[in-house]
């Protein structure tokens, strides 16, 4: 089959990771490939586009391409972000949006540059994908037949076919190479990659000389004019938390008490037995009976559980029909205590409500997740979601006022201000008293001193050295700089390095010895560091030219209200 097809028009990504890989691997059964049509949905470059064209060529499209990335290729990856500048993640509300605009962009540059990949071409790559891969390795056309078939294969699952997945792949294969034509012209010097990669490649010895920001901070006594005059001119900086206040629900499912340790002391059963054979049988019973009450208080808790979680969503429901009245009486109902904070800062929030989100990817604290609420003329706009907390609980919460954030008076900004004036100042006096003792440093090397004489005549009595360190070096956090090896890869020995500024703290570096390692592999290296370096070359010069085109087409979108 896949060898006499003609080519067609069709495309990809996906809107959840797992669900992509669940879909390429083990079949997707939740779409029924339903296509709307006729009502325009966008306009760009002059064409009006249809909501049937956006969801087969883009959220259709989106979800076969992101599933072919997710099963192991690079390229179809790199494509996919390619064409999608500008979204909001790949399981954002744009992405489908995005990546049609990118595909539509992408189809009038084929035409542009004339790039139009051949049928053999368009098979030879289908065969290097490892979906299609049997037990061997090897391209299977069984595997594939099954993922084409028309009637139950998964690619129609999502409403497309396998003409959409041969033009999917004419135009990664575009992309490639209309890619290599925009940034063709960025070439990358190869002597520079090995002259770079040689530096990388040394090992440096040399010394540290630190000066602390403390010993300068501990002498400036600002007055009060200076602190005023400080706010005065940088007061907008200068300004409250937001504080809300909530009504919410902490949701505890009421679980079954943890069994009571079991009494080791031998039953009369075990002291009667006299063979080993009894004893072990004995044993053997024991552990079935353990493991029996086990499995029992597991299924216990989880059914306790399933109860509170379908409370938690009844009670969501209900609110949901009510527009958000009777919070309290709905609680009440499933004698849920309801509390009431007082008004409250981000950073100081109630002990209740500092508490983790369960099952969230990216952590944070469920009181995060409050202060994003956004009030609108929605009274549900008010209300949490069920945020999954703790180990087994939910909060729901109802925002019931705000103070918003303002400037901050003098009195309440002195202390800030009076802070802020010592730090600058302080900075200021470090950056100086580095650059003067690194001057004196330099004169006295030149004399024959060494670096740590030179350093103590300049006043500066903390130095440290550091022999053969390499580009995967960690640094000494409180005697070195972090960017240790990167400051002393371009000095030559003998010479002192640009003065390092730190937050608290400045460094002076001199190196004495750098080593460049021999490598056997060295010419690979640079072929390689070369290629990545023009390939991120043409992905930077495509994502401008796609982004600069997008912007020409003028997108317009239909009102989605």
């Amino acid at each position: 089959m896949i060898e006499h097809l003609r080519k067609y028009t069709g495309l990809s990504i996906v809107i959840f990771a797992i669900a992509i890989i669940a879909f390429i691997i083990t079949g997707y059964n939740g779409g029924t490939g339903r296509i709307s049509g006729g009502q325009t949905v966008m306009k760009m470059a002059g064409r009006s586009y249809s909501d049937k064209e956006l969801n087969k060529l883009g959220k259709g499209g989106l979800e076969l391409v992101s599933g072919l990335a997710q099963s192991g290729s690079f390229d179809l990856y790199q494509f996919l972000l390619g064409l999608s500048p500008g979204a909001s993640g790949l399981g954002g509300e744009d992405s489908v949006e995005k990546f049609f605009i990118g595909r539509m962009v992408l189809r009038d540059a084929k035409e542009e540059f004339g790039v139009y990949p051949g049928e053999d071409e368009v098979t030879a790559y289908i065969k290097t994908l490892r979906v299609f891969a049997g037990a061997d390795g090897q391209f299977s056309p069984q595997t594939y037949n099954k993922f084409v078939d028309p009637n139950n294969g998964r690619l129609i699952s999502i409403g497309l076919r396998e003409a959409d997945l041969r033009e999917l792949i004419s135009d990664a294969l575009s992309y490639k190479k209309i890619n290599s034509i925009i940034g063709g012209g960025l070439v990358v010097d190869r002597d520079a990659v090995a002259k770079d990669l040689a530096l990388q490649n040394q090992k440096i010895t040399g010394e540290v000389a630190k000066l602390d920001i403390a010993a300068f901070q501990d002498k400036i006594e600002p007055s009060e004019e200076e602190i005023k005059k400080h706010w005065e001119n940088t007061s907008d900086t200068f300004t409250t938390e937001p504080r809300r206040k909530f009504t919410y629900v902490i949701v505890t499912p009421n679980l079954p008490a943890e069994p009571k340790a079991e009494d080791n002391a031998p039953s009369i059963e075990e002291a009667a037995a006299t063979s080993e054979e009894a004893k072990k049988e004995i044993a053997k019973k024991k552990e079935e009976e353990k493991a029996k009450r086990a499995a029992e208080f597991a299924e216990e808790r989880r059914k306790k559980q399933l109860e509170t979680d379908s409370l938690v969503a009844d009670f969501i429901d209900k609110l949901d029909d009510q527009k958000g009245a009777g919070f309290e009486e709905l609680a009440k109902a499933n004698q849920w205590e309801v509390k009431t904070s007082e008004l409250f800062a981000l950073s100081t929030p109630p002990q209740d409500l500092d508490v983790t989100q369960r099952a969230s990817s990216r952590g944070g604290k469920a009181v995060e997740e409050l202060f994003k609420i956004q009030e609108t003329k929605d009274p549900l706009s008010k209300f949490s979601t069920a945020i999954p907390i703790g180990e087994n609980q939910w909060l729901v919460a109802r925002l019931d006022g705000e103070e918003k954030s303002r400037a901050k008076t003098y009195e309440e900004a002195r202390g800030d201000a009076r802070a802020a004036f010592i730090s600058e100042k302080a900075t200021k006096e470090l950056k100086a008293a580095a650059d003067e003792a690194a001057a004196k440093i330099k004169t006295l090397l030149s004399a024959g001193k060494t670096f740590a004489e030179a350093a103590k005549e300049a006043g500066i009595n903390q130095t440290k050295a550091f022999n053969a360190i390499t580009n995967t070096y960690s640094p000494d956090s409180a005697n070195e700089p972090a960017n240790l090896f990167a400051a002393a890869r371009d000095i030559d020995p003998g010479n002192l390095a640009e003065v390092i500024i730190e937050s608290d703290r400045s460094f002076i570096l001199f190196v004495t010895k750098r080593e460049v390692e021999k490598d056997a592999s060295a010419d690979a290296r640079i072929d390689s560091e070369v290629s990545a370096r023009t390939n991120g070359n043409e992905i930077y010069a495509f994502n401008s030219w796609i982004t600069q085109r997008i912007k020409d087409a003028k997108v317009e979108l239909a009102d989605k209200r």
